[in-house]
């Protein structure tokens, strides 16, 4: 298999049933314009069927007997069609999410700016990851079917709202705009004006109205990375589906699925995540029930009148929607489970093949049991490929979650390496992870000389430099090393204790960085001070660098990057 084939998939989104079946999103990569497809779809009893043809097709809504959708270019457009020719309603820079509200829409939208003026920044929050300098933000639009008028929005982000056509709530970085933690609000449309409705610091994910009032998916813990999301109610009750509400699964199937909930009557439909499982679940008088048993990791879903329909992923398939899927071709190796202390799972060949172990982001991230692009490929390349869920996973629980706060790559260290001297597999072994799983290779072989090779991606060297170079990194360093402020002297040489650069001197292992140079969450200037330190060993290094890629350069970077980063990473591993 080689790395286009692995990425030459098909991926199913955003399902609307409705009466004449379910609309949905496929998604593809056009390698030859190194971009990334989609259109929009129409399953019924029958057959599937193609409704868009122009590739960049997004958000199916059916309302009053027709398909809206939003139709993308140099700006996007609403649309709305009977399944012959599509008209345009209206058209701004870019519009994430919309609602009929009388007789116009209510919608999440982002103003375009002039990217060459210069750019002033009044508040630490003033570049996010895949977005870049924030000269706009996404604020709350009114079109009333001849104008659009702002009608909450400013130095903050709207994340979220829903309407039944009386009363609009939202969800907004307003309070909490640094840290990026949410409020849910009560939005007047007329006035244009808003008043906050929770209370404390927290987060919010996703929301919906119910007959009794807003609920919303999310905590109301603070800063905590590592807390548990649950359904929260207006009234302030609470219920967790699972371990956790949600879906805190990692994966690189280049769609970016998000958080969301759902409000069908009396019910409440959420994800939950329970070790490497993601499954549906239905709340209803406090009550959580878990209404599918997938032997995967469901993606997205819709509920309508007692009807679902959702999307799932497993180890075999990449995208499966009820009978449907796209990649009839396409079949994945099944994991063998193993558990020692820890869960984790192997792609295996054979006991003396070559080894590669993965370890995720997050931290408060985790493995599921799904399809993984580049698990697949690696195996194909002759390893066997293991990863696992160590303390610090979500999945398993706050307590669990919350174990590496203040000592990274220490306890999940330790429970790596046992759980990896326990497999009895003879090859050699290497290790690579980004993000956290980057800095977690990079502090990796600090400690043992146990990997043939290293392969950071997206990393984190020096966690000091990070709290100021970092669109996060000022708040987030600070508590995941269970500090108030990461600015004075003893914080300082807390945060150097945990940094990768301050222990270099003990690297024996050769590692191959690879890294977006417009990674806003861990800037590169992490890989460049490891490439220099290692290079200045003379330990053997390698610095790849991808010009236009974020922090999402592994999962939706620019295609042709990502074919090359696979075959880079297939190169490195044999060759060591």
């Amino acid at each position: 298999m080689d790395p286009k084939e692995s990425y030459s998939l098909k991926l199913i989104s955003n399902p609307v049933i409705s009466p004449k079946g379910t609309f949905f999103v496929l998604n593809w990569i056009d390698f030859s314009s190194n971009d990334y497809r989609s259109s929009i779809y129409l399953k019924t009893e029958k057959e599937v069927i193609r409704l868009t043809w122009g590739g960049k097709e997004s958000q199916p809504y059916f309302y009053d007997g027709r398909l809206l959708y939003v139709k993308g270019g140099q700006e996007d457009s609403l649309m709305k069609s009977s399944l012959g020719e599509p008209e345009k309603i209206f058209s701004f820079h870019k519009i994430k999410k919309f609602l009929p509200y009388h007789d116009g829409f209510i919608f999440l939208g982002e103003e375009n700016q002039d990217k060459d003026k210069p750019f002033e920044a009044t508040s630490r929050k003033y570049r996010f990851d895949s977005r870049g300098l924030l000269r706009s933000r996404t604020s709350l639009y009114y079109f009333n079917g001849q104008e659009i008028r702002r009608v909450m929005g400013g130095n903050f982000d709207v994340t979220d709202f829903d309407t039944d056509g009386k009363r609009v709530v939202a969800s907004a970085t307003l309070t909490g705009d640094d840290v990026s933690l949410q409020d849910v609000f009560e939005v007047d449309i007329n006035s244009s004006s808003f008043q906050r409705l929770t209370k404390g610091e927290g987060a919010v994910y996703s929301l919906a109205l119910t007959k009794e009032g807003f609920a919303y998916l999310g905590h109301r813990k603070g800063l905590s990375p590592w807390a548990r999301k649950d359904i929260i109610f207006e009234d302030g009750r609470s219920v967790t589906c699972g371990k956790t509400c949600g879906n805190s699964v990692v994966n690189d199937l280049f769609v970016k699925y998000s958080e969301k909930i759902e409000a069908d009557g009396d019910k409440i439909i959420s994800l939950g995540h329970e070790g490497g499982f993601v499954n549906i679940y239905s709340i209803e008088d406090s009550k959580a029930e878990k209404i599918t048993e997938v032997e995967g990791v469901v993606l997205d879903f819709d509920f309508k009148d007692d009807k679902l329909e959702y999307v799932f992923s497993n180890p075999e398939k990449p995208s499966l929607m009820d009978n449907y899927d796209p990649n009839e071709n396409v079949h994945g190796v099944v994991p063998r489970y193993e558990v020692n202390g820890i869960e984790g799972w192997i792609i295996e060949r054979d006991l003396s093949s070559p080894n590669v172990v993965f370890v995720h982001g997050g931290p408060h991230t985790a493995y599921g049991y799904m399809y993984y692009i580049e698990f697949n490929f690696l195996y194909s390349e002759g390893f066997n490929v293991i990863y696992t869920n160590p303390s610090g996973s979500q999945g398993y629980g706050e307590e669990f979650a919350k174990a590496i706060v203040g000592s990274w790559c220490d306890i999940d260290f330790k429970e790596i390496m046992n759980f990896l001297k326990s497999l009895k597999l003879k090859g050699k072994f290497h290790l690579t992870g980004g993000s956290y799983g980057g800095y977690f290779t990079n502090m990796a072989i600090t400690k043992t000389d146990f990997f043939a090779s290293g392969i950071a991606e997206r990393s984190i060297s020096n966690l000091v430099s990070m709290c100021g170079t970092s669109d996060i990194g000022f708040w987030f360093n600070a508590v995941e090393a269970g500090i108030s402020d990461p600015w004075n002297k003893e914080s300082i040489e807390k945060l150097l204790e945990m940094s990768p650069i301050y222990r270099v001197e003990k690297v024996k292992t050769p590692l191959m960085l690879i890294h977006g140079e417009e990674d806003f969450r861990c800037p590169i200037e992490q890989a460049e001070q490891y490439f220099i330190a290692l290079k200045s060993k003379g330990i053997e290094v390698k610095l790849i660098r991808y010009p236009g890629d974020s922090h999402e350069h592994a999962r939706r970077g620019k295609p042709l990057n990502m074919i090359d980063r696979l075959s880079r990473k297939a190169e490195w591993l044999k060759s060591h």
